[in-house]
């Protein structure tokens, strides 16, 4: 499955609402370690990449 056009933005837009989410309102823990805060902090990550992607390529094709 490939994604285009806007769906990067709007993939982008839910990851980081669910990472937000599951930071605000879930905590999950084993052994110490806050599996929930690595969890929003991948989410958050793969959101700023897929946002970032799109912008570039909506740059480049606004450029040409």
């Amino acid at each position: 499955m490939r994604l285009k056009g806007d769906a990067f933005w709007s993939v982008g837009n839910l990851l980081m609402a669910v990472g937000i989410l599951i930071g605000r309102f879930a905590r999950f823990e084993y052994a110490g370690f806050v599996i929930s805060a690595f969890i929003e902090g991948l989410l958050a990550g793969v959101s700023l990449v897929m946002n970032l992607f799109y912008l570039a390529t909506k740059a480049r094709k606004r450029q040409v």
